[in-house]
């Protein structure tokens, strides 16, 4: 409790309401946005000034802890801990919505541009293994239970619950459309579902367990993440798949553990090694494959990838990603993609470096920063907002001295 009141506790919790299963307190609890917690960053500026990198990096740990890191600088944008077990999931909005979920069984919400949780959902029995938000209108959890849930994003009410597997659901994978979705189970079997009627439209078998799936940016694409290997679905050639398998090190294959697209032909592949991977689709005379282009520069202090997560921006598709590894190491890159051919090693710029010391679960990209995206939703509230702290700081302040006042009173009657 020590440790974790001095990584996350620099918050102050303020106006905490009452709230049960499936309904959300509208403010409940307010952390601080400074940050105590001493992180070690290392930072590698670029000329780049046209492309800068905005957005928060939200990582889930270990220990039930949220932490926020800017993705321009490295800092610490602030520390919570809402979850009493292990974070399994984390997700972000454009609205700066995130949500949450555990192996406390919980979903917990969160306004991350005015830095209040919004409350929690309880739906389901058994640990959340995943959540990811449907544009800014439905958020979709997943659990161990098999189940998978739909909330709708304005007054969080469940509007659909389905068995979408019969063992536990491992990610899940939102079209862009918002009306498909993509699941995977402990059952090797990746599913395709209607969102509007909650019905199965697919079923595909897999040799092993998908422990990440993604859509490219087009949303023509799907990319499967298992242990030993990646397969692209494309959706566009009938379903046609190609499959990398991991490379082997000796009588042991190197375990994959992370995946993003960087172009709808380009994913970014991260494995147990510490290693970085470009991959790239191909389809020859109708025959896809896909094919390593790149290997990324390694680092000694790089160790297995737990999560690749990131953000577009500019008119040229700049990809600004985080790389988090399971001790607790955050790389901030940035991909721009070339005129012609395939990605290349100038392609990429390593921004910096930040060691938070956690035991990095999982990860998401909010592409915004709290300041900016308060005041562009409602200026007067984020004005009101900002007095609000100012006044309970004050407050708290009068109350310290009022107590400080009173013991010092309480000692001169005790000495007469």
């Amino acid at each position: 409790q020590d440790r974790l009141h001095r990584l996350f506790g620099h918050g102050r919790l303020q106006s905490l309401a009452p709230f049960s299963g499936g309904c959300v307190g509208r403010r409940t609890r307010r952390w601080r946005a400074e940050s105590t917690h001493a992180m070690r960053v290392k930072a590698r500026q670029t000329d780049d000034a046209e492309s800068p990198v905005v957005g928060t990096v939200v990582i889930g740990t270990y220990d039930g802890g949220l932490v926020g890191l800017h993705a321009s600088s490295g800092e610490q944008a602030f520390g919570y801990a809402p979850h009493a077990g292990c974070i399994k999931g984390v997700t972000c909005n454009d609205r700066g919505r995130c949500a949450s979920g555990g192996t406390d069984h919980m979903v917990r919400l969160f306004d991350l541009a005015r830095g209040i949780e919004l409350g929690e959902l309880q739906e389901h029995d058994d640990t959340v293994s995943c959540v990811e938000f449907s544009g800014a209108a439905n958020l979709v959890t997943g659990g161990a239970d098999g189940l998978a849930c739909i909330w709708r994003c304005s007054d969080f009410e469940l509007l659909l619950k389905f068995r979408a597997h019969k063992t536990p659901i491992t990610c899940l994978a939102v079209h862009q459309s918002g009306k498909l979705m993509a699941s995977a189970g402990r059952d090797s079997s990746i599913r395709l579902w209607d969102l509007m009627r909650g019905t199965s439209a697919a079923n595909v078998p897999v040799d092993d367990v998908v422990e990440s799936l993604s859509w490219s940016p087009s949303g023509n694409r799907l990319v499967a993440l298992s242990a030993g290997a990646v397969t692209v679905v494309d959706v566009t050639m009938g379903g046609a798949a190609a499959t990398w398998r991991s490379p082997s090190a000796g009588i042991m294959r190197i375990a994959l553990s992370a995946a993003i697209f960087l172009r709808d032909g380009e994913v970014l592949m991260g494995d147990a090694k510490g290693e970085l991977r470009v991959l790239e689709f191909q389809a020859k005379d109708g025959a896809p494959s896909l094919v390593e282009t790149l290997v990324l520069p390694s680092d000694a202090k790089r160790v297995r990838v737990k999560g690749i997560v990131g953000s577009r921006h500019g008119a040229k598709g700049c990809l600004a990603f985080a790389v988090g590894t399971s001790s607790g190491r955050v790389e901030m890159w940035r991909f721009v993609p070339p005129k012609a051919g395939s990605a290349s090693q100038e392609c990429f710029q390593r921004l910096h470096e930040i060691e938070t010391g956690v035991r990095l679960t999982t990860m998401s990209f909010w592409s915004g920063t709290a300041a900016q995206a308060a005041q562009e939703a409602n200026p007067l509230e984020a004005a009101m907002a900002e007095l609000d702290d100012e006044s309970v700081a004050q407050d708290m302040d009068r109350a310290d001295k009022a107590v400080t006042k009173s013991k010092k009173d309480l000692k001169r009657k005790r000495r007469a």
